[in-house]
């Protein structure tokens, strides 16, 4: 009984904290949890969907992207660390017994392959590429003063996987995000959109973990 009163008690207060929010907070907090932006992720493997994680060591290239480098780093670090672990190497952090470009080449040749290879012995290279392809809305789409419009957001991930030893690409892969509304003239409906940003990390974020369901892990 004494649960069942303190279980009500505290209902009744969230409820009553809830109320006391403004509107416009409690509703980008709804969207927020429950909406998905109105975003359609279309994947593709070209090759190699079930990767082998489980043996050899990894370089993680610096990202190819049109925007934030450090950001779409520290995602694929965080996502394929937990794939790899301490098989995981940053490419900044590779001990080399030559020195590596800046950043290693996103379609490298096999001559590429051989010196990155005898220039720090490691055996898998992962490449990865995200780019904004369309940003035309905020996080709410916005309704035209006549006639009607179609505002498009989208985003574009490609990653491909090396392997050292032998020279050949053993994985391709890639996702495209896209979020698109069509507003007419009265519509006065809400329409919570990921930005092109948002949807260029989720969806690197969204790829990277079909790879550890369909890969061979630890």
């Amino acid at each position: 009984m004494i649960y069942n009163q303190n279980h009500k008690t505290f209902a009744a207060s969230y409820l009553e904290s809830m109320k006391k929010l403004p509107f416009f907070t409690l509703l980008v907090l709804v969207l927020l949890f429950t909406s998905c932006g109105n975003t359609k992720y279309h994947y593709h493997f070209e090759r190699g969907r079930m990767v082998d994680f489980t043996t050899g060591e990894w370089i993680l290239n610096r990202p190819y992207t049109n925007y934030n480098e450090e950001r779409i780093n520290k995602i694929a670090y965080r996502e394929f660390k937990k794939i790899l672990d301490d098989s995981l190497i940053p490419v900044k952090e590779v001990k080399t017994e030559d020195l590596l470009p800046v950043r290693l080449a996103f379609d490298p040749s096999a001559e590429e392959l051989a010196g990155i290879k005898a220039a720090t012995g490691k055996d898998f290279l992962i490449n990865v590429e995200s780019n904004m392809i369309k940003n035309e809305m905020g996080s709410f789409a916005h309704t035209p003063a006549m006639g009607s419009t179609v505002k498009t957001n989208e985003a574009g991930i490609k990653i491909k996987i090396y392997n050292l030893n032998t020279r050949e690409i053993i994985s391709e892969s890639s996702v495209t995000g896209t979020a698109k509304v069509t507003k007419s003239t009265g519509d006065k409906n809400w329409d919570y959109v990921h930005n092109a940003e948002t949807i260029s990390m989720q969806g690197l974020i969204k790829l990277i973990r079909r790879y550890k369901k369909y890969g061979i892990t630890k």
